[in-house]
C-alpha cells in the first residue's frame, strides 16, 4: 500500500513536471519507468514526400552472369536482325536544393532509361497525386530525347540540374543540401535508418500516391565492393535488409530528434534528418542477405560537377516591393547587397561579403528568420532558398 501511494505521488509529480523537463525517469522496485517530451511525429516525415518521385520507363531486360550484367536481346533467324527486349523498369528519385539550384537525384541505373518524355508521378503538396513529364518538372531546361544527366565517376548516383527553385513546379518542397552526410562515414549500427521510395510501384494508384518507407539498420562501416550493375568497385553502406526493386535511387535517411525541441507536451517536435546516401540494390539475389546504400558524401562529389547558378539575384515581396539583392557564386550567396522591410525601410543585411560573414533571412513580419553564416563561400546556419508561394522571385 505504501508503494502504491509512492507510485500516485511520482506519477502525478511527472504529469504536472513533464512540460518543464526534456526527459524524465522514474526509478522504481519493479524496474525504470520513462517518459520523453521529445518525439517524432509522423507529419514530420511526411514533409520530404512530395520530394520523392516515382520514375518508370522502358529499358533493356538484363541479366547476370558471373557477376556482371548483360543486356538480353533477340538475334531473327536468316536476316541476323537484333532486337533489344524491353521490360518497364521501375525506380525512386529524390529533389534537393542548394542555394537557388535544384537537382533530381537518382541511381546511374536508374537514369539510364529515364528519358525527357518520362512520366513522373509524386505526392504534392497540397496531397494530390500528380504526373507530368521530366521536362515538365522544370521550365529552364528543354531536354533532348537524351537527358544530359551527371553522373559519378564510379558510384552509382545521376544528378539532373532542373534549374533555380523559381523555374520549379509549385507543388514539391525539396530536400535542404545541408542534410547531406560530409563525412566518410556510416551511422551509428544502433539507430535506425529510414528508406524511403516506392518498391515494386507501390503506393501508386490510378487516383492517389503515398511513398513507402522501410526502417533498418546499417550493418557495416564503409565497405568497398563491385556494383551489381557494371563491376565498377565503389565504397558502400551495407544496410541489415535487402532492397526491393524500385527503392532503387531513394533516399536513405537518418531520422532523429530535434536538439530545439518544443517544451511543451503535445506540439509537433521538428525532426533533424540526416541524407546518409541512396538505394543502390542488393548484394546478391539470393533471398534475405543484405542491401548496399551509395553514400551521401559521393553525392556531394557528382553535385560538385553540377551546373549552378551565379550572378546578381533579387528577391520581391509577394507585393511586388524589393525585398533582397544578393550576388550568388557557384549556387550559394557570396555578397548581400540590400535588404529591406515590406514597407522598403532598410534593415539588418549581414555582413557577407565575397563569402565571409553573415546573412540575415527575415520573413514578411519583420521578424528575423535565420541569420547564415558563411565561410569562404560555404555557409550553414539557414535554408538558401524560400518557397515561391511565400515570396516572389524576379531576375533583374
Amino acid at each position: 500500500m505504501q508503494q502504491y501511494k509512492i507510485l500516485t505521488q511520482l506519477l502525478s509529480l511527472l504529469q504536472n513536471k513533464i512540460e518543464h523537463k526534456g526527459i524524465l525517469c522514474i526509478f522504481l522496485f519493479l524496474g525504470t519507468f520513462c517518459h520523453s517530451q521529445y518525439y517524432i511525429d509522423d507529419n514530420d516525415l511526411r514533409d520530404f514526400f512530395s520530394s520523392i518521385l516515382y520514375l518508370s520507363g522502358d529499358a533493356p531486360e538484363t541479366v547476370q552472369i558471373r557477376g556482371e550484367q548483360f543486356e538480353v536481346l533477340y538475334r531473327k533467324p536468316w536476316t541476323d536482325d537484333i532486337i533489344e527486349k524491353k521490360v518497364t523498369s521501375l525506380g525512386t528519385g529524390f529533389l534537393i536544393h542548394r542555394g537557388l539550384d535544384v537537382y533530381l537525384v537518382t541511381a546511374e541505373h536508374v537514369a539510364r532509361f529515364i528519358k525527357s518524355s518520362s512520366r513522373i508521378k509524386y505526392l504534392g503538396t497540397d496531397g494530390q497525386k500528380k504526373e507530368i513529364s521530366l521536362e515538365e518538372l522544370t521550365l529552364s531546361n528543354k531536354y533532348g530525347e537524351n537527358v544530359n544527366w551527371i553522373r559519378h565517376p564510379t558510384a552509382d548516383i545521376a544528378i539532373l540540374h532542373l534549374g533555380i527553385f523559381d523555374n520549379i513546379v509549385k507543388d514539391i518542397v525539396t530536400i535542404n543540401y545541408e542534410y547531406l552526410e560530409k563525412s566518410i562515414k556510416a551511422p551509428n549500427r544502433f539507430n535506425d535508418i529510414t528508406i524511403i521510395g516506392y518498391p515494386l510501384g507501390l503506393g501508386v494508384n490510378p487516383t492517389t500516391i503515398s511513398p513507402i518507407t522501410r526502417n533498418t539498420r546499417t550493418a557495416s562501416d564503409i565497405v568497398y565492393f563491385k556494383r551489381f550493375d557494371n563491376g565498377v568497385i565503389n565504397p558502400f553502406i551495407i544496410a541489415d535488409d535487402p532492397s526491393i526493386g524500385g527503392f532503387s535511387g531513394g533516399p536513405v535517411l537518418e531520422v532523429y530528434k530535434s536538439k530545439t525541441a518544443p517544451s511543451i507536451i503535445g506540439e509537433r517536435t521538428a525532426i533533424a534528418p540526416t541524407l546518409i546516401g541512396l538505394v543502390h540494390g542488393n548484394l546478391s539475389n539470393e533471398p534475405g542477405g543484405f542491401a548496399a546504400i551509395v553514400p551521401a558524401f559521393q553525392i556531394l562529389e557528382t553535385l560538385k560537377l553540377a551546373s549552378k547558378y551565379s550572378g546578381e539575384y533579387t528577391f520581391y515581396y509577394p507585393n511586388g516591393k524589393l525585398w533582397s539583392k544578393r550576388i550568388y557564386k557557384d549556387g550559394l550567396p557570396w555578397t548581400v547587397l540590400s535588404n529591406y522591410d515590406l514597407n522598403g525601410k532598410p534593415q539588418e543585411k549581414g555582413t557577407l561579403k565575397e563569402g565571409e560573414g553573415t546573412l540575415y533571412d527575415w520573413n514578411e513580419e519583420g521578424t528575423v528568420a535565420e541569420i547564415i553564416n558563411c565561410h569562404k563561400g560555404n555557409c550553414s546556419g539557414g535554408v538558401f532558398a524560400v518557397k515561391k508561394e511565400s515570396l516572389n522571385t524576379k531576375e533583374p
